[in-house]
């Protein structure tokens, strides 16, 4: 009996559970491309730029810069507030956009880049990414790349001129 018992478990481990092997299965193409939604751009605590999602704001409703510098104006919501982030753009004056193409020139109030320049360069990016995002998330043909979107900073009075993409501000 312990012979007979022995030989049916050695069969049974040698028989295994039945599932057969297979080769490699393909999973499909990886995700890729943008979001759906909005994403703006504040300033963290250490000094850097961090994208924030508005998933309930779709970005083809915010295709004018003008409307993306609005929310920015408004700042980062409560829960953003509270992990450190703010935004440097002033209420002490008005911006002003205009659309060419895949360019955008925004118009900077007099005073606004006149602060230190990890200031200046993070209220710069804060704009230069946060529009060139609306914007390329908005091409509903999907061939826009955040970084196809050139953004030219204008100060009204002091200030250096410029024209950057996103990754200039995000490496």
């Amino acid at each position: 009996m312990r012979a007979a018992l022995a030989g049916l478990t050695l069969v049974l481990l040698l028989t295994g559970c039945g599932v057969r092997p297979t080769g490699v299965l393909d999973g499909g193409e990886s995700a890729g491309g943008l979001t759906k939604g909005l994403r703006l751009y504040f300033v963290s605590q250490a000094g850097r730029l961090e994208g924030v999602s508005r998933p309930d704001l779709p970005a083809y409703k915010v295709t004018d810069p003008k409307g993306v510098i609005k929310l920015l104006l408004g700042g980062p919501d409560d829960a953003e507030r509270d992990s450190g982030l703010t935004t440097l753009l002033g209420r002490n004056g008005s911006y002003d956009a205009t659309v060419d193409g895949d360019d955008v020139t925004v118009h900077v109030p007099p005073g606004e880049l006149i602060g230190s320049p990890v200031q200046d360069r993070n209220l710069t990016g804060q704009l230069v990414c946060s529009i060139a995002r609306a914007r390329a998330v908005a091409d509903r043909s999907g061939t826009t790349r955040t970084d196809d979107v050139r953004v030219s900073i204008r100060p009204k009075g002091e200030g250096s001129p410029g024209t950057y993409v996103c990754s200039d501000f995000l490496k």
